[in-house]
Order: C-alpha cells, then sequence, then structure tokens
C-alpha cells in the first residue's frame, strides 16, 4: 500500500488515531502527533499544526514501534474487510455478542444472519439490545476471546472495535498480559447470568404531569420513565389497577397537552371502527407513523373491555380504537420487552417481564377517568385532571398525526435471570443435573476435561490453557 492509498483509506474506513504521545528511542524527547501510517519502516505522523512529517520507525522507543506495527496491521486488515452490517444476538458485560448480517437477493428489506459470532467492545459507544442491527461499519481487530456459554461450552471468537485505538491499544494489552503465552491471549469471557430487559410501551397523556398507561409497568420496584425530547425522565406510579389492567403515572418534568381519550356516548356491538396502531421506530426512542385498520366491535366482554376484528399489527405497542366521528372508545397496551443488558450476577433477585394482553382485547376509554378516582365517586386523586371528551381530528391522517404527537413513551428497565441450558458432553446427551462441567490444570500444566478421573485435581483453567490430557482429550 502506497502512501497515498493509505491517506485515501484513513479518509474513508476512519479517522487516524487520535493524538498520542511518542518517545524518542533514548527517551529524552516525546512528540504528540496522529498516527498515520506505517510503511518500508517509515512512520508517518501528524502534528497538532496538520503538518505530517515521515520519521525512521527506529528513531521512537520499542513500545511506539509495537503500536504502530500493530496499528498498520489492524487498519490494512479492516480496509481489507469494508464495512460490515451486523446484529446484535447478545448483550455482555464486556460488550455485544453479533453476528453478520446480509440482506437477501431479491428480497428487500429481509436480512440473514451469517457467519461465527464475534465480540464488539462494549467502550465502542454503541448503544445496543439484542436484535440491534447495525450497518456498515468499519470493525478494527482487537484480539481473540474464549466465550463461556452458560452450558460450560467454550468458543474461540474474534473481538473487535469501532475504534481503531481501542482495538490497538486491547490487542496489545492482552499480548502483553499473556507473556507471550498463545494460552493466554485469549481472555475468558462468560455468559452472565443475570441480563438487563428494557420495557417500552404507550403512555397517555391526561394532564398535569399524568399519565394512563398499562398495569405491567407498576409490577414490582422497577425504575420507570417517560422518554421526552431525547431523555429519560423519571416517572412514579399514582395508582396501580390490576383489576382493569391500566395505572396512573406522574412525571413532574415533562407536562403535555391532554388528549381527548373519552367518548360522548358509548360502544356498541357491530358498530363499524378504526384502529390506530403504533409501533416504535428503529431506535426504539419514538413512534413510526400510525398504521390505520378497520373492523367493527365483535364482542362486548364486560362494563370495562371489547374486542374487535380489525386486521393486528405484529410490532404495535398499543394504539386506539376510533368510532365513525374519530372518537377514542378504545385503548389497548402492548409493551415491547427487548435485552438491554447483562451482568454476571446470580444474587438478584429474578423477576418476569410483564406479559401483555391480547391487542384485540381493548380497555373501554370510558373507563379511563375512573382510575382517576379513588373512594367516593367525586374524590378524585390530588393534582389529576378530569379526562376530556370529544373528537381528536376532522379527518383521519389529522387524527394519525394528533395520536402520534400526543402520546408518549413509556420506558423501564428490570432484571432477570436466565435459565442455564443443560451441560452437553456427548452427541445427544446431557451432563445430569448436579454434575461437574468445565476444565481444571494439573500441577503438571495437563488440561482435563469434566469427564476425566483426574478432573478437579487443580485449579479451574480454560478450554485453551495447558496440554491436553491423552486419557480425556482436555
Amino acid at each position: 500500500m502506497n502512501w497515498r492509498n493509505l491517506f485515501l483509506v484513513l479518509g474513508m474506513f476512519g479517522a487516524p488515531l487520535p493524538a498520542r504521545e511518542w518517545r524518542s528511542a533514548d527517551g529524552s524527547r516525546t512528540l504528540e502527533a496522529e498516527f498515520a501510517g506505517l510503511k518500508d519502516e517509515k512512520l508517518l505522523l501528524k502534528t497538532k499544526d496538520g503538518k505530517s512529517t515521515m520519521f525512521p520507525a527506529t528513531a521512537f522507543s520499542k513500545e511506539d514501534q509495537q503500536f504502530a506495527q500493530q496499528a498498520q496491521v489492524t487498519l490494512e486488515a479492516a480496509v481489507k474487510a469494508k464495512p460490515l452490517s451486523f446484529e446484535v444476538t447478545q448483550v455482555l458485560p464486556e460488550g455485544f455478542l453479533c453476528r453478520l448480517v446480509n440482506e437477501l437477493l431479491g428480497q428487500k428489506g429481509i436480512w440473514a444472519a451469517t457467519g461465527a459470532p464475534f465480540l464488539v467492545l462494549t467502550s465502542s459507544e454503541v448503544t445496543a439490545e439484542r436484535g440491534t442491527r447495525v450497518m456498515a461499519k468499519t470493525l478494527y481487530h482487537a484480539g481473540t476471546r474464549t466465550f463461556q456459554a452458560l452450558d460450560g461450552t467454550s468458543t474461540l471468537i474474534n473481538a473487535y472495535s469501532l475504534k481503531l485505538d481501542e482495538a490497538v491499544n486491547t490487542a496489545l494489552m492482552i499480548q502483553t498480559a499473556s507473556g507471550g503465552d498463545p494460552a493466554k491471549q485469549a481472555p475468558l469471557i462468560v455468559e452472565p447470568l443475570m441480563e438487563k430487559i428494557m420495557v417500552r410501551g404507550l403512555g397517555l397523556p391526561i394532564g398535569k404531569g399524568h399519565f394512563i398507561t398499562d398495569a405491567a409497568f407498576a409490577e414490582g420496584n422497577h425504575p420507570l420513565a417517560i422518554h421526552h425530547e431525547g431523555k429519560d425522565v423519571p416517572a412514579t406510579v399514582v395508582k396501580n389497577d390490576t383489576k382493569r389492567g391500566l395505572a396512573l403515572l406522574k412525571c413532574a418534568g415533562v407536562e403535555l397537552p391532554a388528549g381527548a381519550f373519552i367518548p360522548r356516548g358509548p360502544v356498541v356491538f357491530g358498530q363499524n371502527i378504526v384502529v390506530a396502531s403504533l409501533t416504535l421506530n428503529s431506535t426504539r426512542r419514538g413512534f413510526e407513523p400510525v398504521t390505520m385498520t378497520t373492523g367493527i366491535v365483535s364482542r362486548l366482554i364486560d362494563t370495562t373491555l371489547f374486542q374487535h376484528d380489525a386486521p393486528l399489527v405484529p410490532d404495535a405497542v398499543g394504539g386506539f380504537v376510533l368510532n365513525d366521528r374519530l372518537e377514542v372508545i378504545g385503548v389497548f397496551f402492548s409493551p415491547e420487552t427487548r435485552t438491554l443488558g447483562a451482568r454476571s450476577s446470580s444474587s438478584q433477585a429474578s423477576v418476569s417481564p410483564p406479559t401483555p394482553r391480547g391487542i384485540t382485547e381493548c380497555h373501554r376509554s370510558d373507563i379511563l377517568d375512573e382510575l382517576c378516582i379513588e373512594g367516593g365517586k367525586d374524590k378524585r386523586l390530588p393534582g389529576v385532571p378530569e379526562l376530556k371528551r370529544g373528537s381528536i381530528g376532522d379527518d383521519k391522517s389529522v387524527a394519525a398525526d394528533f395520536l402520534r404527537k400526543t402520546c408518549v413513551l413509556v420506558v423501564s428497565a428490570r432484571e432477570v435471570a436466565k435459565t442455564p441450558p443443560p451441560a452437553k458432553t456427548t452427541a445427544g446427551t446431557a451432563t445430569p443435573p448436579g454434575a461437574a462441567t468445565g476444565w481444571s490444570l494439573s500441577k503438571s500444566g495437563t488440561r482435563h476435561n469434566a469427564k476425566c478421573r483426574f478432573f478437579g485435581s487443580g485449579a479451574a483453567c480454560q478450554a485453551t490453557e495447558g496440554k491436553a490430557c491423552k486419557v480425556c482429550g482436555g
């Protein structure tokens, strides 16, 4: 690669490394500059004033030469691989376990995950959840890791960063810590026992910082927030009506105009309806344009619930049922649960994600105001306004735009415990409950697996450490 092509590479596939301090071979002088390339033992550095100067690589310390060599190798490998798209399959304390994705030929918008899993380091400034798709990013190799799953199996995987400097520094740190031992150049990462999930759903503003949402958000002592103007503003539970499946929240930092969520007439069996469904956008921080479908009220369940036969929107987190006058006669909630993060801990009590109602089963909106009443009929909860009545627009497009802009996103973070699968020993069989799994390293440096009669005679180890036992195969 010539110098001209190298400059093009640095411009197209990621910014040069941040400025760092370079030390002369004798340690007497230092220079703060960006790495710009290494070729034929010539090191190109870019100083703060924007000037690029070429130096003999041997003019710098051994550590700086190693850094430059690693940076050049890492950069060239990333350029050869080209920007890649990937999907997060699991969130770990150390980063995101991912697989490459490719759009299927002739099927626009349909993607398939392929290839072996790999790790993208957490500090790569990526905010992702399980299922998040990251498009066209340059991946810089940051060494290998040994991934140990909950079933005891271990796999060597590649690690990457979205930042060249992080990849280089991480790879060099591992090389130094290993002392040149290949068995120690793939640090162990363990699948966590606890994972954090994020639950998101619909919130209806009723005025003075109050919101109505699904009762699932009020279950347990979990942090709640209203997502507004790019921030998660803390919210508290005012009332949880488990009988009706509704909760009333208070968020002092978010005061939005109240929507008209009460109709001027009752729900009637067989009446024509329009169902307005809201789905989350790709960032999971807002709503897509409202999807409208039509149908009829197909069943009056009781004084609080009814069903309809309008086509469903599978990914909807909630929505509204409107009558011919575009009045809200019903609401439904279907919170979305997605994995956000994870941590290695088994001491925390496990909780289960909420089970949403079927979205054909709707709350009659004329009972929403009852959620704001405590005790007697005329005794309202302090500070809670009376819900508005009437139409929400003159036509469907106006109504859809009003609902999308009026509603808010309710978010809640909680932890759940994973249930580890039984550890596999041989094809088609599983390790009995309580049986040992993993590997141990004897004093002679021999690695034994859990089936070996010598297993446990030494310290626990990774699948790559020591010499394999000739009896069990290690």
